[in-house]
């Protein structure tokens, strides 16, 4: 039998066609997000996706002033599209994230922008300009965050921990009952201010395999592990889910060069 060299994990980035439904994004509309994948080597449409938490194919949508965020996930068409609709809250310039592992591929994390129709803002006058949290105790509805980092300042290039300890905001308790959220017990996406650099990640502790995600309940701790790649103000947007509501948290904090470590 004749050997034929060949690549079973494909590791080159696959093409994404991406368009909205209809084709003028207004704020404040409904608007269908359509994204089809290709084959980079044949060009061929891909139709099958690996699972990975819990769904075949995640998008995330963000403002640039990275006030707005959007953690949704397109149904597929018969056709092999992924389709989502979606309300874009306020004018201006988004940036579309797919994130998807084609059968046979690599993770895929691509980026694609929107901008509302009419828009006449200055797109770099619009973009964020990040403060770091002071206070790293927050509340959402009747979930209270207490956020720690470990290290106490990130570097770039080096691992951190983004730990989150839950109470409820009228009683105090430990929140026990946290329901997992796409296979977990919570996610957690980190961009860079200048809206280049992303960081996905899902908690430290493993759901065990073939149990009952359903069933599962956690907290009051959950901790994240990032790498952020380069210096710089970053904004974390951490999701958890309890009582069948969502609930996200928002965190904003630097990210030091090595050579500061030396200094006070």
């Amino acid at each position: 039998m004749n050997l034929v060299l060949a690549a079973p994990f494909d590791m080159r980035d696959y093409k994404l066609e991406f368009r909205t439904v209809p084709a003028l994004v207004k704020a404040g509309g409904k608007i269908t997000l359509l994204f089809k994948v290709f084959h980079p080597g044949t060009g061929e449409p891909i139709r099958n996706f690996e699972l990975v938490h819990d769904r075949p194919y995640h998008v995330f949508v963000i403002s640039q002033d990275m006030t707005h965020f959007f953690h949704i996930h397109p149904e597929q068409r018969p056709d092999g599209a992924w389709a989502v609709d979606v309300t874009l809250p306020q004018p201006g310039y988004y940036k579309v994230l797919s994130d998807f592992v084609p059968s046979g591929g690599s993770v895929q994390f691509i980026a694609r922008p929107i901008v509302t129709a009419g828009y006449t803002g200055d797109l770099f006058a619009s973009s964020a300009r990040l403060e770091p949290d002071r206070d790293l105790t927050k509340t959402v509805d009747d979930i209270t965050a207490e956020a720690t980092f470990d290290p106490k300042r990130f570097v770039a290039g080096v691992y951190g921990h983004l730990t989150f300890h839950l109470t409820s905001a009228a009683t105090g308790a430990p929140i026990r009952d946290l329901q997992t959220y796409l296979g977990a017990f919570g996610h957690t996406l980190i961009m860079s201010e200048d809206m280049v650099e992303y960081v996905h990640s899902h908690p430290i502790e493993n759901v065990p395999p073939g149990a009952d995600v359903e069933a599962l309940r956690g907290g009051p701790d959950v901790a994240f592990e990032g790498l952020m790649p380069k210096p710089g103000r970053y904004r974390a947007w951490t999701q958890f889910r309890r009582s069948d509501k969502m609930y996200t948290f928002t965190y904003t904090f630097s990210v030091i060069d090595v050579g500061e470590l030396s200094r006070p």
